[in-house]
């Protein structure tokens, strides 16, 4: 492997377009072209950067060392496998895959052509996450944990549910603070006149082996852009904004009251707190994601996010789905057919 890594861009919609965008800023790659099932979307965009329309998947692996695979979900496992059985990194945007056979055949895939698969959860390259990961050390006992991300409704992905679109972001990055399996779900959706499957805000509430509880929201339906999670633990209270990469730590502690002897001991601690807001130099996150994945291929690394981790996400999603009746699964839990 060369230092100049060649790599193409499979799918050319706007998140395609923004890996086409990103790589085309970054050193030490060679960005060589585009593949997407329809021509003209591939040719406007090869037009657009400057670089080559592929013409079928044979062709792009031909020519390059990785790719990010930016297509529908459920065309994941195919075009990943295909990519992977060849000897080609892969970056697959989340959703790893549909299911968890497909998510199986491209771990094994990458495993048996000894080859990098880091899944695109963008968030976990968000530098606030990042800081909030070294805060939430061995010394702070995480007691429970709040994620909102809400927003207005966006016709950009339609063919999901609002937890397989956005809660599994928050779940994904929750999972990497934790560190604790999750042992019991329950989860409630919104039914309204024009949304009466309650398939654009869901509410989850998750119960970790460790005993920790997160309580997660995720809305296509509200008119205001949030993105947010707040961590409870024994020593602070921690709130984070993923939109501003910023977090504030609140603590508490006892301050004793002066000259005031006549005072009995009992009452002589009153209350402190204190707010520290972090600095946190800001990046953006795709860039940082791009750059970690070219480093997992010169071999410098590992994937943050390995299809293992990608899967874990998943069988939550999965059984909040279960519990809402989207999706079924011989009345059994997900999380207990991982468990086997």
């Amino acid at each position: 492997m060369t230092n100049t890594i060649k790599v193409a861009v499979i799918g050319a919609g706007v998140m395609g377009k923004n890996h086409l965008k990103t790589y085309k800023s970054l050193q030490n790659v060679e960005l060589v072209g585009v593949y997407d099932i329809f021509p003209d979307a591939a040719k406007s965009a090869a037009e657009m950067f400057n670089i080559k329309a592929f013409s079928s998947l044979d062709e792009v692996a031909l020519n390059v060392d990785a790719v990010s695979v930016v297509t529908t979900s459920v065309t994941h496992a195919d075009v990943g496998e295909f990519f992977l059985s060849r000897g080609i990194h892969c970056l697959i945007e989340k959703p790893l895959a549909t299911t968890e056979a497909e998510c199986n055949r491209l771990m094994n895939a990458a495993k048996e052509n000894n080859v990098t698969l880091l899944v695109g959860h963008i968030e976990r390259f968000n530098p606030a996450v990042e800081q909030m990961s070294k805060i939430l050390s061995d010394t702070s006992k995480i007691r429970s944990l709040t994620a909102q991300r809400m927003s207005a409704a966006s016709g950009r992905i339609t063919d999901v549910d609002v937890s397989m679109d956005l809660m599994i972001h928050d779940v994904e990055v929750i999972q990497s603070l934790v560190k604790s399996e999750v042992v019991n779900i329950q989860a409630c959706s919104v039914k309204t006149a024009d949304k009466p499957e309650g398939k654009d805000y869901i509410s989850a509430i998750l119960e970790f082996e460790n005993g920790a509880t997160a309580n997660l929201t995720a809305s296509r339906i509200t008119q205001a852009r949030v993105r947010t999670l707040t961590v409870t633990t024994d020593t602070n209270y921690i709130d984070m904004d993923f939109i501003n990469q910023s977090i504030n730590v609140h603590s508490q502690g006892r301050m004793p009251y002066v000259n005031q002897e006549s005072i009995p001991d009992w009452m002589n601690y009153g209350l402190k707190g204190s707010v520290e807001q972090l600095f946190i130099p800001t990046n953006q996150p795709l860039a940082a994601e791009l750059n970690h994945f070219l480093d997992c291929v010169r071999g410098k690394t590992t994937p943050r996010i390995s299809g293992e981790n990608a899967l874990k996400a998943l069988r939550v999603i999965w059984e909040i789905q279960r519990k809402l009746g989207f999706i079924k699964n011989e009345n059994k839990s997900f999380l207990s057919v991982a468990a086997e």
